[in-house]
């Protein structure tokens, strides 16, 4: 019994036992860990990726706005274009800020839309048609 009442813990009005002041006291189970959160190191490697898509993106973003006005200021007349809404038309007559489309041959059927509704050329116009245009 003595044996046993060594190991347990002291009651209270008595002084620890010898052999329980030598262990160690485990950390009780609601205390907070010491070091840095479990997922902390992750996030840090996270920032730099984040960073890269979004300069990625930016720069993808931009190289497509310069390639449209590449397209929009070598627009000239008798290309044959498609505007965003799928009308497909041979430009007729370019302006500063609109450009009109003969969309139906025989007719002689024009519409007007602004530049930045062309979505692309299909046919560029050949270059004694632009070069007559230009004399008229």
């Amino acid at each position: 019994m003595n044996l046993a009442m060594q190991n347990g813990p002291s009651l209270a009005g008595q002084a620890p036992s010898p052999a329980a002041a030598t262990t160690t006291a485990a950390p009780a189970t609601g205390a907070a860990p010491s070091g840095p959160a479990p997922g902390a190191d992750m996030f840090w490697i996270f920032i730099p990726l984040i960073l890269a898509m979004f300069l990625f993106s930016a720069m993808a973003s931009r190289k497509q706005r310069k390639q449209k006005e590449k397209l929009l200021s070598e627009l000239k007349k008798h290309d044959r274009v498609v505007t965003t809404g799928g009308i497909i038309g041979w430009v007729a007559e370019v302006k500063p800020d609109l450009v009109v489309l003969k969309v139906e041959e025989g007719r002689d059927v024009r519409i007007s839309f602004t530049r930045d509704a062309i979505a692309a050329v299909l046919k560029s116009a050949p270059a004694e048609a632009a070069s007559e245009s230009t004399t008229a």
